[in-house]
């Protein structure tokens, strides 16, 4: 009798906890939708004194002057729009050319690693590529780019103006080489999800490579493409770091693609810590309003487009003939052959000109062949290089300084140059690294608990259109431009506490914002990689719901969930814009919580463009100890990765 009541009391129990952690998952998951509900809110509502008094025609003005009260985005919004449509039209044949070549034409041995650099490429923090092209591309631009380009055009448009390297030509050729690594990646992806035997038919039926890639590929892979190109364009439009660094960030209309500018993230940057209140940052929050929406909108799009092609609907159409199927059908119809009526010359000589055609046409196809082979080979080229002067430059200019382990101790420098009888000192960054891990921790409390729950709620308990509009809206929201998540934690602290407004409970709280839909989405990755089957036999077991999430479906993705949770880690630590706007900056070591914070990156931005040599190498230490972090977090999740595709290879 007391075993029946144990038993039923244990029953009990497992049921109540069942409940309440279904009930956290679910708790969670509405949080998150409420946060995304709270961020357009907010800055709707932080804009509307902007928008009620401007218009429409702050969509058209070209003046923004705080000491008049008269603003206008036109000259941020055709800056944006220029350089993320030229980035995108540099950067979508290269990228395609990359993703060709590592897919389709590379041989097997090669190919991982170059794909590993490539897509490596994209785990460098948006600080350090400005730094770099800072010091790098915009000498380059200004002594021999731009003079050629002037003296090739006769000084007409697009080059009209003097070359000064600050440009929106140089901003264009940054945001191409960040955009790069996302296109190639998900295009790659997307050509490798193709089924083999599309290539094998082609292949059997004389088709070379190219052919067989041209034909039938690339048609099946276009969604995934479209998806990577729309991504990427959302990307170039929130890019604010590095486009601040090199675009000159002044407010005018530009001219011609040598003249300085501005885009909506560069000014909100520039513009929002000195705004006041009223008017004046009521303008700047309405930008941000403009770029949020922006970038939903391209992002939701690319994500649909993404979603669309891994789960194609039929919607009752007929069926398609495959393109194998209609060229084996005109291949093997009865050849018409030439009759003495029709050719006077008789068999012979036809067959004598359709055999000098078809050698003809051989030679021509395998020159086709040769040439994508090169031009794809070039195009990776054209990809690594900007990846390998970025550690080269950093290895250069900061190398001396991380092999000193005072230089993760000590106090930054004051700002010194040296001269004959004078040594400056070096410092360090301890209080950066202090301050970033902080903010990392704090913002890792917000983000693991609420990610996970979140995820394991789409992943085990999430069914119909509501789990995919949630689902779909973690996927948009890992592509908001941080600038955005730090103005409107900025903005909620203002309201909320105004004494931790700049703090490290801000920056923190902005790392968790940052990281929250990332873990949510690798989370729910990866519980999808657990068969059914391994939970339906748990189940059949006898175990609760709950503990067949937690003990079985956890427990064997916790590769795929810890490497998640390691890049979600590594995007927060390499970002600028949200510290910028919330942790502010210290040179000292953490004090309290409701004070401001050192930290990693915004040292960096603060620093690069100093007149001080000390201050700038301190700098560059700090990027390349920044840049060895994402790399080492970044090579192993892809071998990580790689091991476990292999492994489910060799046991599938």
């Amino acid at each position: 009798m007391r075993s029946t009541s144990v038993r039923a009391g244990r029953w009990t129990l497992l049921r109540w906890l069942g409940r309440t952690f279904l009930g956290l998952a679910v708790v969670a998951t509405i949080a998150f939708v409420a946060l995304v509900a709270g961020l357009a809110y907010l800055l709707a509502h932080a804009s509307w004194q902007s928008i009620r008094t401007f218009g429409f025609g702050f969509l058209t003005g070209t003046t923004w002057d705080p000491i008049h009260n008269i603003y206008g985005a036109a000259p941020a919004i055709a800056g944006t729009l220029i350089t993320s449509g030229l980035a995108l039209l540099f950067a979508v044949p290269i990228s395609l050319g990359v993703a060709i070549f590592l897919a389709e034409i590379a041989p097997r041995w090669v190919r991982r690693p170059l794909a590993y650099a490539v897509d490596l490429s994209a785990a460098i923090p948006s600080v350090v590529y400005g730094f770099w092209a800072y010091i790098v591309l915009v000498p380059l631009m200004r002594t021999t780019v731009e003079p050629a380009l002037a003296r090739w055009s006769g000084g007409r448009f697009p080059f009209s103006s003097t070359p000064i390297g600050y440009d929106l030509l140089t901003a264009t050729l940054v945001l191409t080489i960040m955009i790069l690594p996302t296109i190639s990646a998900l295009s790659r992806e997307a050509l490798l999800a193709v089924p083999r035997i599309h290539r094998e038919s082609a292949l059997s039926l004389g088709a070379t490579r190219w052919e067989a890639t041209r034909i039938g590929v690339l048609k099946s892979a276009r969604g995934g493409i479209t998806a990577g190109v729309v991504l990427g364009l959302g990307r170039a439009l929130g890019e604010t770091i590095a486009v601040t660094m090199v675009i000159g960030n002044i407010f005018i209309l530009p001219n011609s693609l040598f003249s300085e500018g501005a885009t909506l993230a560069s000014w909100i940057v520039d513009t929002f810590p000195d705004a006041t209140p009223g008017i004046d940052r009521s303008a700047v929050l309405e930008l941000a309003l403009i770029l949020l929406i922006i970038t939903f909108a391209i992002n939701g799009v690319a994500r649909w487009l993404l979603r669309r092609g891994r789960n194609p609907d039929d919607d009752g159409a007929p069926p398609h003939r495959s393109w194998w199927d209609r060229l084996r059908a005109r291949r093997t119809r009865a050849p018409s052959l030439p009759t003495a009526e029709l050719d006077p010359l008789g068999p012979e000589p036809w067959r004598a000109r359709a055999a000098e055609r078809a050698a003809s046409r051989r030679r021509r196809r395998r020159a086709v062949q040769a040439a994508v082979v090169g031009l794809t080979a070039f195009c990776l080229l054209l990809a690594l290089a900007p990846f390998a002067s970025v550690i080269a430059t950093a290895v250069e200019r900061g190398g001396s300084l991380v092999i000193q382990p005072s230089f993760y101790t000590s106090l930054p420098p004051i700002g010194c140059n040296p001269h004959p009888g004078v040594t400056c000192q070096v410092g360090g960054i301890g209080p950066e690294i202090q301050g970033t891990l902080i903010m990392l921790g704090l913002g890792a409390l917000v983000a693991m608990p609420g990610g996970l729950l979140i995820g394991i709620c789409l992943a085990e308990y999430g069914r119909g259109r509501l789990a995919r509009v949630v689902s779909l809206l973690a996927d948009v929201m890992t592509g908001v431009p941080t600038i955005i998540l730090g103005v409107f934690v900025f903005t909620f602290f203002l309201y909320a506490d105004h004494d931790a407004t700049l703090s490290a409970l801000s920056g923190g709280v902005g790392l968790g914002v940052l990281m929250l839909p990332i873990t949510a989405r690798a989370t729910e990755e990866a519980l999808g990689t657990v068969p059914a089957a391994v939970r339906e036999s748990a189940l059949a077991l006898g175990f609760p719901r709950h503990r067949v999430t937690l003990r079985v479906a956890l427990k064997s993705s916790r590769a795929v969930l810890v490497t998640g949770l390691l890049l979600a880690a590594s995007r927060a630590a390499g970002d600028t814009a949200v510290l910028l706007l919330t942790a502010g900056g210290s040179s000292f070591y953490f004090h309290s919580l409701d004070t401001e914070t050192a930290a990693i990156t915004p040292f960096i931005f603060d620093n690069f463009g100093s007149n001080y040599q000390n201050l700038q190498a301190a700098a560059w230490g700090a990027a390349l100890v920044l840049l060895i972090i994402m790399l080492v977090i970044g090579l192993s999740a892809r071998l990580a990765v790689a091991a476990r595709a292999d492994a489910a290879e060799a046991t599938g």
